[in-house]
């Protein structure tokens, strides 16, 4: 009796399967829809990952994807690692976030606020439970209010080819 019991059971237990979870997309080029520069520390080219060259504070910025630095990100929330560093460096928005701040790299904090982004569906960045985004600005990526519609704030992944050159998946 039990046994028939479970046998008429199974089938439901089908649809009270967890969702699988969002694979991680690592060696990532990360790059502005604005002007297709990608995301990448400021000294010499991470794009081989010298990751034994990595330390705090080393500052984010805009440059053309030959010479950027490539990211481990995964579609919403999470930490972006700079690749191959072990997890051990995040993009990080230091501690008072805000218009026009700039961005870093730090030691990584699992669920410290100015290092959790969520990668959304509109191909925006922006620090979970807040409202500043990554924004392609005049001078290069800064942090900004999230604005629905700002072209600046649209930001695409793309696994490096030999040329470096991202296209639009």
């Amino acid at each position: 009796m039990l046994a028939s019991i479970a046998l008429a059971l199974l089938p439901l237990l089908a649809y009270a399967a967890p969702a699988p979870l969002a694979k991680r997309a690592t060696n990532q080029l990360i790059y502005a829809g604005r002007d297709n520069l990608c995301l990448s520390l400021e000294t010499g080219s991470q794009g081989n990952n010298g990751a034994s060259n990595l330390s705090n504070g080393l500052a984010v910025v805009s440059k053309p994807c030959d010479q950027a630095t490539v990211w481990d990100i995964n579609s919403g929330s999470g930490s972006i690692f700079v690749s191959n560093s072990d997890s051990a460096y995040a993009l990080d928005a230091g501690e008072n976030p805000g218009n026009f701040g700039s961005l870093k790299i730090w030691q990584s904090y699992p669920g410290l606020y100015q290092q959790t982004w969520y990668y959304t569906d509109d191909k925006r960045i922006a620090i979970t439970g807040g409202d500043q985004c990554l924004d392609e600005g005049d001078n290069g990526v800064q942090l900004y209010q999230c604005t629905t519609g700002n072209t600046n704030q649209i930001w695409n992944t793309v696994v490096p080819t030999p040329r470096n050159d991202p296209q639009p998946l």
